[in-house]
């Protein structure tokens, strides 16, 4: 009888161990009425790796010895408030932007061959605004207004994006540990320009920069890549049980512009300019998600990038062309903490 009862002991004992180490469901499935700030913030400090210039296609040597960097900071603080839950997202959900911070300080030789930095900060008219996305059915996509109490220019809504939860980076089946699954390009929109294409300006200016504005577009639409996330079970995180999922990705964007003759004449250059900016980013991380509430709690991804800025233009019937590459680091993070 005792050996019997101890095989039956043990045997419930190995059950339960089975059935506690099964498959986990990693999923957003928040309560309606949750009210959460988001932090996210990317920097990057990049050196000048290598300058060429070429005249019709062929290299020239570029005097003195080339140096310069770029660094990039960005800080955007939004608190959102999930007004209708969905299947698998926000049915309706508010969002204000509360704080907007944007600059980028470039260091390059002056003209007695000193270093001469320059900041530029920028600033964007959604700070302290309210905006409210809808999901719409029909056309499988989120609606975007103003909120009641506030009256927004069209433009400025243009580009933003609802999800900042990183639902897809989810995977779409329970998973055990070390089960990996591959990512769209697509999925970083949320992390490499975090609630979409925000309308960002010089202070003293009233509107985007029509050539920056034109690039952003295209460096959103252009994004492309190889990125895998493989679960690594659950941990404890400041007293809250998380999923951890380990993010890998390898990231290019590219975009051109060729300035009008409009624009040219304004900012003092000569017609037929062309712009081209590609950016490469090899990132990896972890990306945490709440067991209880079935939210994002954070993401962490550190890597390595780089910068390519090409400028062409025409000089006495010749084509010259200035390609510069910057190589650094960069870090990517948001957090979530909850009003409750």
């Amino acid at each position: 009888m005792k050996l019997s009862l101890l095989e039956l002991s043990l045997g419930t004992a190995l059950a339960l161990a089975s059935l506690s180490s099964g498959p986990d469901e990693v999923r957003y499935a928040p309560k309606k009425g949750l009210k959460v700030t988001r932090t996210c913030e990317t920097s990057g400090e990049f050196e000048l790796e290598s300058v060429r210039v070429t005249i019709d296609g062929e290299q020239r040597p570029v005097p003195g010895d080339p140096s310069g960097s770029v660094s990039i900071e960005e800080k955007f603080v939004v608190s959102d408030e999930l007004v209708a839950v969905g299947s698998g997202r926000p049915e309706k959900l508010a969002r204000t932007f509360d704080d907007l911070h944007k600059q980028q300080t470039v260091s390059e030789p002056g003209p007695g061959g000193e270093l001469v930095e320059q900041t530029q900060k920028l600033t964007c008219e959604l700070e302290g605004k309210r905006v409210v996305f809808t999901w719409n059915a029909d056309d499988a996509r989120f609606d975007v207004q103003a909120a009641a109490d506030q009256k927004l220019d069209a433009k400025l809504l243009d580009g933003l994006d609802e999800d900042m939860d990183l639902r897809a980076f989810l995977p779409d089946k329970p998973v055990a540990k070390g089960d990996s699954w591959d990512v769209a390009p697509a999925a970083f929109h949320a992390v490499l320009w975090p609630g979409g294409r925000l309308p960002f300006h010089e202070a003293d200016k009233d509107e985007p920069d029509a050539i920056e504005h034109e690039l952003n577009a295209a460096l959103y639409a252009s994004l492309d890549g190889d990125a895998k996330v493989t679960y690594a079970g659950q941990r404890e995180e400041d007293g809250v049980k998380v999923f951890v999922l380990h993010v890998k990705a390898d990231l290019s964007r590219t975009g051109e512009s060729v300035p009008s003759s409009e624009y040219t004449s304004e900012h003092g250059g000569a017609p037929g300019v062309k712009v081209k900016v590609e950016f490469t980013t090899q990132a990896e991380g972890d990306l945490l998600w709440s067991v209880e509430h079935a939210h994002l709690i954070s993401l962490k991804l550190e890597g390595k990038s780089a910068i390519t800025q090409g400028i062409s233009y025409p000089v006495r019937g010749q084509s010259v062309e200035q390609v510069k590459k910057f190589s650094g680091k960069t870090r990517y993070s948001v957090a979530v903490e909850r009003a409750d």
